[in-house]
């Protein structure tokens, strides 16, 4: 949906230099933005670009301004602020609540109402599953699992049992957390599997990239704390 450039400003604290009236419906690099598209310059390395571009407006700082040939937005981290810009341009619809019909959630898991449990996803004995949790396609959760609000599972994620994850997590497909770490002792010619009993106990949100894995502790919880970002 378009945002008036000078909306923008006004939301995100910018000094705005040109028409307020512009309207910005994407995002885009220097070098490839034309008209209703959003650049950034952050990095001096791509201060070349600048004069030439074509974006119906730019994000940087005080220092760069004056090379700037079209709208400007002045921020403090124009990085920061373009991300924030982003996010509104490509604001996700509205999360779903309920139950797939192919999904399958013990008796005795609590899951609130407003919570969305995604086809052929599992939910174990004594899990809690948070307000507004989004559990996607083929997801796992096992036994004793708890989920804070508005956590997002995308796909093909699993949850061993007894982890702990916080409100507003983002975990992207294939993400394994509470699998046993790689425990055992040597007995003479032969291997001894060490029983991992710790848990994962993850903060508020973290993000974990796609096919990212996280063991449990071999006896003392795996701790994540807040605002922990993953690569895969």
């Amino acid at each position: 949906m378009p945002v008036r450039l000078g909306e923008l400003a006004a939301r995100f604290g910018c000094e705005l230099r040109g028409d307020p009236d512009t309207l910005i419906e994407r995002v885009a690099t220097l070098q490839e933005a034309g008209a209703g598209a959003i650049a950034f310059l952050a990095n001096s390395r791509y201060r070349r670009h600048l004069p030439g571009t074509q974006a119906a407006a730019v994000v940087l700082d005080a220092s760069t301004v004056d090379d700037c040939p079209t709208n400007a937005l002045i921020a403090a981290n124009p990085y920061a602020t373009y991300a924030r810009i982003a996010q509104v341009l490509y604001s996700e619809a509205a999360s779903p609540s309920g139950r797939h019909a192919s999904a399958v959630i013990a008796a005795d898991a609590a899951v609130d109402p407003t919570a969305w449990i995604g086809p052929n996803a599992y939910v174990g004995a004594g899990a809690k599953i948070g307000a507004r949790v989004q559990i996607g396609p083929n997801s796992v959760v096992f036994d004793r699992v708890a989920i804070g609000a508005d956590t997002r599972l995308v796909a093909h994620v699993t949850l061993c049992a007894g982890v702990r994850l916080g409100e507003r997590c983002l975990l992207h497909p294939g993400v394994v957390i509470g699998a046993d770490g790689f425990g055992l002792a040597a007995d003479g010619d032969r291997w001894l599997r060490v029983p991992q009993i710790g848990r994962v106990m993850i903060g508020d949100r973290v993000e974990i990239g796609a096919n990212t894995t996280i063991d449990r502790g071999a006896i003392d919880d795996t701790v994540i704390e807040d605002d922990v970002k993953m690569d895969n």
